[in-house]
């Protein structure tokens, strides 16, 4: 992890990731049809060359559910375009509607970490960024975003350097 401290091109900007939304929206298509499918040549109206859908079905009203839901959310997503920008002063969140910006001076700790509430894969599951005169830290989960490795190393590049006494 030290080596990819000393690689930090600043400034550098990470893409909120949307594969998870888009890989699940298929995932839930892909079984709707198949379960239709099924349906149809379970009650052998498939080799009629018609498939009668049934909309009162349980489970293709769950799986629709499933697949508008998550579409919704992929949408959703989409159109915030969360960002993060690391630059030499400072660490910036961004999205469609609104910016904020932490100067490094402001930042008083930054702290890896594992998040018991949520598995992700990745090297660190969380990083906590405490500043001055807020009360709650702020939590970023790198593996959400875009170069999660390299985003960790930028965040970690902006860490208070300890005055030596």
């Amino acid at each position: 992890m030290t080596d990819a401290l000393q690689d930090v091109h600043l400034p550098a900007e990470f893409r909120h990731r949307l594969d998870f939304y888009w890989q699940s929206t298929a995932v839930y298509a892909v079984t709707l049809i198949a379960y239709i499918v099924i349906r149809a040549l379970w009650e052998s109206s498939l080799q009629g060359g018609q498939i009668s859908i049934v909309l009162t079905d349980p489970v293709v009203v769950l799986l629709g559910a499933f697949v508008v839901g998550s579409t919704i959310v992929l949408l959703f997503n989409s159109a915030m375009k969360r960002t993060i920008i690391v630059t030499d002063d400072g660490i910036t969140f961004t999205s469609r509607f609104h910016e904020r910006t932490f100067l490094r001076g402001d930042i008083e700790r930054i702290s890896l970490g594992r998040d018991p509430r949520i598995r992700v894969r990745g090297v660190f599951s969380v990083v906590k960024i405490r500043i001055v005169g807020r009360r709650r830290t702020l939590r970023v989960r790198p593996a959400l975003y875009t170069n999660e490795h390299d985003l960790t190393a930028c965040i970690l590049a902006l860490r208070p350097k300890k005055v030596q006494p």
